[in-house]
Parts: C-alpha cells; sequence; structure tokens
C-alpha cells in the first residue's frame, strides 16, 4: 500500500545521500586533485544517489493502487514525449546559432515536465 509519508521519508534519504555524495565528490576533487580514472570515480559518485533515488520512485510506483499508477503513467508518457520535441526542437535550434543543449539539463526538463503530468492528470481524473 502506497503512503505518502514512507514515500517522502524514502526519496528525501535518498536525495540526502546523493546531495552528500555530491557535495562530497566536489571537495575531494578541489582538496586531492586526482588524475585519471580517481577523478572519473570521483565525477561518477553522486550516481549512487542519483540511482538510490530511482529505487525509492520505483518502490513507491510499485506500492501505489491502480489509479494512482494510471495517473504516473500519463504524466511519465507526457514527461517522455515532451522531453523528445523539446529536446529534437533544441537540436534543430542549435543548427540555427541556438547554444549546445547539455545533456545534463534533459532531467531537470523530465522532472518538470512529469510534475506538470501528474498535476494534469489528477485533474483529468477527477
Amino acid at each position: 500500500m502506497f503512503s505518502i509519508k514512507r514515500y517522502g521519508v524514502e526519496l528525501s534519504g535518498a536525495l540526502a545521500l546523493y546531495a552528500a555524495l555530491l557535495l562530497g565528490a566536489n571537495l575531494a576533487e578541489r582538496v586531492l586533485q586526482p588524475e585519471g580514472g580517481a577523478k572519473l570515480a570521483l565525477a561518477l559518485l553522486p550516481i549512487l544517489g542519483m540511482a538510490a533515488v530511482a529505487w525509492a520512485v520505483l518502490r513507491g510506483l510499485w506500492r501505489m493502487d491502480e489509479l494512482q499508477r494510471r495517473i504516473q503513467l500519463d504524466a511519465i508518457a507526457l514527461s517522455f514525449t515532451g522531453t523528445a520535441l523539446v529536446t529534437f526542437a533544441w537540436g534543430f535550434a542549435e543548427s540555427a546559432g541556438a547554444p549546445e543543449l547539455r545533456a545534463f539539463h534533459v532531467w531537470p526538463l523530465m522532472a518538470v515536465l512529469w510534475v506538470a503530468g501528474v498535476l494534469v492528470a489528477q485533474w483529468r481524473y477527477r
């Protein structure tokens, strides 16, 4: 059974882990100034926190009832297609002089569209 409180605790913990790993990796990179494989390992360290975030989201989805899952499916579909449209359009705009879109900016776009999709789907299924 889905509990927003339990989900919030799990997601907050995973986000805190991500933030700690990100800050720690950045600090270690500045202090130690590693090279080669060590630099790559430090750069990728925060991914462990993001994996925990993904796991918390999946656990939350698995605990939802059918309507909640349907709302999330609609939201994810809107996020997926919206992100595809925006990134494709941006790619074409780059040929007209727009600045290059870094892959690092794609996830925040997906997240914003996911939230918008949840709001639209909740309104739709009222």
